[in-house]
């Protein structure tokens, strides 16, 4: 460790107390983007918190909730844009948390509460990262700028319009930003994509109400409808049976076959994680991590239709719906698989099947041989103290296109919540030693990244 670290560290160190206050004031605002509960009032805290450590920022009115954008500047440095949403989800069932999600605890080396690793402890360590910049040497190491939206749990259906009319503002050399978790063993990872979505409802309408079920001998009913639908869309072996839906998945390259061939992969430790006896085939491969990289999916997040309350009321629903989210992979087009479902169904004869479309993302993936890879990961096995493990992307879907795509830019995040955050669920949590070696990654990350960045800047000749 250099002295430069040894004082940044330090200054992390003295002042982890103070910092753990000032999170848990962020987390104790609610910002919930799908019913716009606190939305408003988490992100003027947020920029207060930004203003309180050196961040310029203006607040960038959206259809729905806000864009928060900030410029950390150092005249002739490369530039660094930083992602993240302030939002979270909604924290019910209340009755499974340990600790109310809004007031947050620490147990067991742990922060409880919404929000806590998705995201809000993960883009306040990138303020603090400001902060001990300005303190211990006075000055920063690159430009940095800093958007943070309030729709990422709804899809961020205002990002992609923003940053197409906002490109010379958010220009920078790459994207960087934290979210997602750590590996299963403990080891730290980069993530240099996302998979893209279709989201879609589909809704079957049989009869003009609901009828008493005797008369189910002669009258259709929606949800046997809605089953025989969903029952031609995947066969029992694992396989999208949409006509087509394959054919524009990118083949891997042989570097990203190689980063997968080194994830480590504990089966039994899967199955024992999700409570399974067994994990599904694979199209062409039966690997876990190769399948939740490299395979798209088809997936019924809810169905519902006629009574599902407790006890018994014998009914023949007029009407059915199901959710799917279809998670895409390169060069896999929303849109496109949109088409084809809709196609799907009118071949085998559900012509009457509604599809109602929303949350389209496309997806992401920044080349496994980028230069400033190497940088980070031996960063990340600096702090963490094990190697890292590099993901051409993760299964989740996400807005990385945005910055790939619309900016030209390489994206690449790095998350430092364990893998049993439970985000999305009660008793979401984020590591303390993860809060902390977050910020350590930061301070030491961002200096050593000057050369690559400034190298890279000289060979392209693009603008940052």
């Amino acid at each position: 460790m250099n002295d430069l670290d040894f004082r940044l560290d330090q200054y992390i160190d003295d002042n982890k107390e103070r910092f753990l206050e000032e999170l848990f004031a962020l987390l104790r605002q609610p910002s919930i983007s799908t019913r716009n509960e606190g939305i408003t009032e988490c992100a003027e805290l947020l920029v207060r918190q930004m203003q309180d450590v050196g961040i310029a920022t203006q607040v960038f009115p959206t259809a729905r909730h806000p864009i928060i954008y900030g410029e950390a500047l150092k005249e002739g440095a490369p530039t660094v844009l930083i992602y993240g949403h302030y939002d979270v989800q909604p924290p019910e069932p209340l009755e499974l948390w340990d600790s109310p999600p809004f007031e947050p605890e620490i147990r067991n080396g742990k922060i409880y509460g919404r929000g806590t690793s998705d995201n809000k402890a993960q883009i306040f360590i990138y303020l603090k990262a400001i902060e001990a910049f300005r303190a211990v040497l006075s000055e920063l190491p690159l430009s940095f700028k800093f958007m943070f939206e309030g729709e990422e749990e709804i899809g961020s259906p205002n990002l992609a319009p923003f940053v197409e009319s906002h490109r010379e503002l958010l220009a920078a050399d790459i994207t960087y930003f934290s979210d997602s978790h750590i590996h299963e063993s403990g080891r730290p990872m980069v993530i240099l994509g996302l998979k893209g979505m279709a989201y879609v409802e589909l809704r079957a309408r049989t009869t003009s109400g609901d009828q008493h079920s005797m008369r189910a001998t002669g009258v259709p009913s929606a949800t046997w409808r809605l089953i025989w639908a969903l029952n031609t869309l995947k066969t029992p072996d694992n396989r999208i049976a949409i006509e087509g839906f394959y054919d524009d998945v990118r083949p891997l390259t042989p570097l990203e076959a190689a980063a997968i061939d080194r994830i480590p992969e504990d089966e039994a430790a899967l199955k024992q994680l999700f409570g399974v006896d067994a994990l599904l085939p694979g199209r062409v491969h039966d690997g876990y991590y190769f399948n939740l990289i490299t395979e798209p999916t088809c997936n019924v997040a809810g169905i519902f239709g006629g009574y599902t309350g407790p006890g018994s009321k014998t009914v023949l629903p007029a009407t059915a719906t199901a959710k799917l989210d279809m998670r895409l992979v390169p060069n896999q087009k929303p849109a496109d698989i949109v088409a084809k479902l809709r196609q799907h169904l009118d071949a085998h004869g559900f012509d009457d099947i509604e599809i109602h479309a929303f949350n389209r993302v496309t997806p992401s993936r920044t080349p496994v041989d980028h230069p400033v890879l190497p940088v980070i990961t031996q960063t990340l096995e600096e702090v963490y103290g094990s190697e890292a493990i590099v993901f051409p992307n993760i299964g989740g879907a996400g807005p990385n296109y945005v910055f790939t795509d619309i900016l030209g830019q390489p994206c690449f995040e790095i998350p430092h919540a364990t893998h049993d955050q439970a985000n999305h669920a009660p008793n979401e949590s984020m590591d303390l030693a993860g809060f902390i070696n977050g910020m350590r990654t930061l301070v030491r990350v961002f200096p050593r990244l000057i050369p690559t960045l400034r190298a890279l800047r000289e060979g392209t000749g693009q603008p940052a």
